[in-house]
């Protein structure tokens, strides 16, 4: 739980996902209900085809220079140019260049044994020579927890902001679930989407990153308001997917009431999650929105984009946080979303984003 008591503004939001190629796109087609669901060439185990949520091919096509190693495979390709497109998202949303090389906090995947996943120092060698923004290499720290990362990453950001005096920090990830090894340790835990079964999610990709920044003045606005993330709640659950321990929903439900408890605005208009599909996480959310329903006004939204863009793994939080925002900015009926997100682990973290009127 942060013990700072400071809020952070957001000062621009970059994505590339299944539903576009930056965040204008991917709020709008979330916003609008679409889907980016297919069929693909993947096959379980009884032959059927494996639902995905995969970023468009010729995305990849693009020429970024990217560096490669003697192991570099095309799945982490996928994952590198991912991640430059939605920095240079980023880039574009300023209102001002940044001078001063800022903290980078890199949401990461789970480790999981026999899955090859795109390795951190090949990302991260990536995005310092592509992107645009300067990023300090001294000041790079990485989250290895998978959907939860990406809100994890903001109790790092106010560190970074209010204790060591940075003026902005920059913070995301780029994942895809979209290669066969993954693929392969899902289907033996039978937790895919495939023709004629019920449960079970959609695997998707996609990367996003927020610049964050402790002046108020620096915030993207957007008809004389602005977005706050106030501290953010974190906790574990024991009975997490892959635990021997029962599930109880404490971690869920510790992580909303630290979050509500660091901020003191209006109910809460709506909560977005990183619920996908799978029946644990509607279990989960159903826990900890019922022990907390003080605290949301009775027409309370739930928003689930994973039913639109798949489940983007690292890549989540910044994602729903980032969708939030921009939904914030577009609804003059809403004030404050919950944003949470779990990770298959024990990570649980949510937080309260907020809109703020300048005028």
């Amino acid at each position: 739980m942060s013990q700072l008591g400071n809020k952070l503004y957001i000062a621009a939001i970059g994505m590339l996902t299944p539903l576009g190629y930056n965040s204008a796109m991917t709020s709008a087609a979330v916003g609008a209900g679409i889907s980016a669901y297919k069929l693909s060439d993947y096959r379980s185990k009884s032959g059927r085809a494996i639902r995905t949520s995969p970023v468009p091919e010729e995305i990849f096509s693009l020429d970024v220079d990217v560096e490669r190693n003697a192991t570099y495979r095309p799945q982490y390709d996928r994952v590198i140019k991912m991640a430059a497109l939605a920095l240079q998202d980023v880039e574009k949303e300023l209102s001002k260049p940044i001078k001063k090389a800022i903290p980078l906090i890199l949401a990461l995947p789970e480790s999981i044994p026999n899955v090859d996943q795109t390795p951190p120092h090949l990302l991260l060698n990536n995005i310092l020579k592509l992107s645009d923004i300067p990023i300090d290499g001294s000041k790079v720290q990485g989250v290895p927890t998978g959907r939860a990362a990406g809100l994890q990453a903001l109790e790092l950001a106010e560190r970074n902001l209010f204790q060591l005096g940075d003026d902005f920090v920059l913070i995301g990830g780029s994942d895809s679930y979209i290669n066969l090894s993954f693929i392969n340790h899902l289907e033996e835990q039978d937790r895919l989407l495939f023709e004629g079964k019920i449960g079970g999610f959609v695997i998707g990709e996609g990367a996003s990153f927020l610049l964050l920044t402790r002046h108020a003045e620096h915030a993207m606005q957007q008809d004389n308001h602005i977005i706050a993330i106030n501290p953010v709640g974190i906790a574990d659950e024991h009975g997490h997917i892959g635990s021997d321990e029962p599930y109880r929903g404490d971690g869920l439900d510790q992580a909303f009431k630290q979050a509500l408890a660091n901020y003191s605005g209006h109910k809460i208009d709506a909560i977005y999650g990183s619920m996908n599909g799978e029946a644990f996480w509607s279990k989960e959310q159903g826990v900890a929105q019922t022990r907390n329903h003080q605290f949301f006004t009775d027409n309370l939204a739930i928003e689930h984009p994973a039913d639109c863009f798949g489940d983007l793994g690292a890549a989540m939080g910044s994602t729903l946080i980032g969708v939030s925002a921009l939904a914030l900015l577009d609804d003059k009926r809403h004030n404050a979303h919950l944003v949470y997100s779990s990770s298959d682990g024990a990570k649980r973290a949510a937080v309260i984003v907020e809109k703020i009127s300048i005028t």
